[in-house]
């Protein structure tokens, strides 16, 4: 039993390797299916012509983050997973309220995970990521020194660098 749980734990390890790879390299996937044509953000490439591309991205997101709260026993992965799906199933001209507190939910969310699961000691560097987050989204938001296509790819990193970091256990 003890070998099939190693198996199962380094095919886990290979696939979370996977999740920050589509996090970190989404918008730069959905920018090419959509012929290098910005938009203003990540959840306006719903409205593209191959927007079956969009929902493919964020439904795998989604996915494997409830795949691996589930394997993990960690029930707010899985909420993260749900405020992905929410995100695309509720395109923001459409559906602005639910989609936004989706989108919100996922980064706060993100950030509070990151805060309230780590250790004494890693705590001041996921204080760092967290507010690299929110001066990320405040260079949109609060001052406008760009889209919020960049403020969301800003958002991202921190994020897929935490989850990549957990699941080779560098950091708590």
């Amino acid at each position: 039993m003890g070998n099939y749980i190693k198996s199962v734990r380094k095919r886990v390890y290979n696939y979370d390797k996977w999740v920050v790879l589509l996090l970190i390299t989404m918008p730069l996937i959905l920018l090419g299916f959509n012929g290098w044509e910005m938009k203003q953000s990540i959840s306006a490439f719903v409205y593209m012509e191959n927007n079956q591309v969009f929902y493919f991205l964020f439904f795998i997101a989604a996915s494997m983050f409830g795949y691996n709260g589930a394997l993990w026993l960690k029930n707010y992965q899985i909420l993260l997973g749900a405020a992905l799906a929410g995100i695309a199933l509720t395109p923001h001209l459409e559906y602005e309220l639910a989609h936004n507190i989706f989108a919100v939910g996922f980064f706060l969310g993100s950030i509070y995970i990151m805060i309230k699961h780590s250790s004494k000691e890693q705590r001041p560097f996921k204080i760092i990521a967290g507010a690299f987050i929110v001066f990320g989204m405040l260079g949109h938001f609060a001052v406008g020194w760009y889209s919020l296509f960049w403020a969301e790819w800003i958002g991202m990193l921190p994020i897929a660098i935490h989850y990549v970091g957990e699941s080779l256990n560098i950091i708590d």
